[in-house]
């Protein structure tokens, strides 16, 4: 009678502190669940754009709402002056309240590409990474008010892990709780 009472008492236990995510799962699944909204919320259809021709930036919005904002780069023709392609150098993407920014740092106009989350008032937060430009990971770990938190592990090409290191303060990641999107 006794073993059958153990199994019961030891699988609720577990079923209890499974329920509990660490701060870095949560982060991990917060962060997933905010850049969707985010991009679902940048991808409404814009009503009006503007250009800036000097610096080739390009802002979409719908209303005054922000929702999408690309730094260009040209490819010029040096016999004609006429431009052949565009690289996106960066994106950002925007919430429906402007508080939260998906940005994005894109190759092949840089070694690497970047994605993170801005939240107004704290900065970047959540789960952040950098990739090669063949899309594998060479870096990622989480940050809160734009300071490394937690482990950061750095990957070679092969997606082998080369260095990790722990910046300490692993539990900053529950003020994520404490961020809510609205829309």
């Amino acid at each position: 009678m006794r073993q059958p009472l153990f199994i019961i008492i030891f699988f609720c236990s577990v079923g209890l502190f499974s329920c509990k995510s660490s701060p870095t799962d949560f982060a991990t699944k917060w962060t997933n669940e905010i850049k969707e909204k985010i991009i679902a919320d940048a991808n409404q259809q814009f009503d009006r754009t503007i250009f800036d021709s000097i610096y080739y930036r390009l802002t979409l919005y719908k209303g005054d709402t922000k929702l999408k904002y690309f730094m260009l780069r040209p490819q010029f023709d040096t016999t004609n002056g006429k431009i052949l392609s565009v690289d996106t150098l960066a994106s950002i993407f925007y919430s429906a309240d402007q508080k939260f920014e998906l940005v994005r740092e894109l190759c092949p106009a840089i070694e690497r590409s970047f994605e993170g989350i801005n939240y107004n008032g704290i900065g970047s937060v959540g789960l952040t990474e950098f990739r090669f430009c063949d899309g594998k990971i060479k870096e990622s770990g989480f940050r809160y008010g734009n300071k490394p938190v937690g482990v950061w592990t750095k990957y070679d090409s092969t997606g082998k892990v080369i260095e990790a290191k722990d910046n300490g303060n692993i539990d900053v990641l529950n003020k994520l709780r404490d961020i809510k999107y609205y829309r």
